[in-house]
């Protein structure tokens, strides 16, 4: 989200969610001290929706102090942060979404676990996302549902909760859900036009997909 506007779409159309990007070269950076940061997360949470600031290689101070300021529901650790960096959030009570990179293209469940590694002994949810490389994002490119879904399937009840991410937009979300049996996804370009501004129309379209049925707030 870059702007209050950003969030009531988000509101409006029925998500549940929003993100707060404090990656500095991003298009979607945020500074966590600016009054309007703090506009735009007042706004979140009046209108009830989960938080959750994306922090990418950022020290164990500055995530707990921009964590504890903005009040966040979730941290999202999106970089190439070490485990004990989580483990001390975890102990602080912190709910943690860690990225998981993974490679396009059919994979084996046992490949996603061997990315998610130490990972695996948290009590951290994952957030599957594309590996763009240096970008720390997922480049707009789509996994491989079926991939993802088997792996879902061989972890049964164990698995720790998932989004699906990656290339997401109004015209595939649905075909993502059906196929990954995905419970929750997470979009950025994907309603956005230009890159980095979020879309209105765009955003309740999305919604509209991933929730056939449900009527926007």
């Amino acid at each position: 989200m870059r702007s209050v506007q950003d969030v009531r779409s988000v509101s409006e159309a029925g998500a549940d969610a929003v993100g707060l990007n404090f990656y500095e070269p991003s298009v979607r950076s945020l500074n966590p001290d600016a009054q309007e940061t703090s506009q735009i997360n007042a706004a979140a949470r009046d209108a009830g929706l989960t938080r959750v600031g994306l922090f990418v290689n950022h020290d164990l101070d500055f995530i707990q102090r921009v964590a504890s300021t903005l009040q966040l529901d979730w941290i999202q650790l999106h970089g190439d942060e070490p485990v004990s960096l989580a483990e001390n959030l975890v102990r602080t009570g912190q709910r943690i979404l860690r990225a998981i990179r993974l490679p396009r293209g059919k994979l084996m469940p046992g490949q996603i676990d061997d990315v998610i590694g130490k990972w695996n002994d948290l009590d951290v949810s994952y957030l599957l996302d594309a590996d763009a490389g240096a970008s720390f994002g997922g480049g707009g490119q789509p996994l491989d549902w079926p991939s993802i879904r088997a792996w879902a399937d061989r972890r049964g009840e164990s698995a720790a909760g998932w989004v699906l991410a990656g290339g997401l937009n109004p015209q595939n979300v649905a075909e993502a859900i059906q196929v990954s049996e995905a419970t929750s996804v997470d979009v950025a370009s994907g309603v956005e036009q230009p890159k980095g501004r979020k879309n209105a129309e765009k955003i309740r379209q999305f919604v509209a997909a991933a929730r056939p049925g449900e009527a926007a707030r």
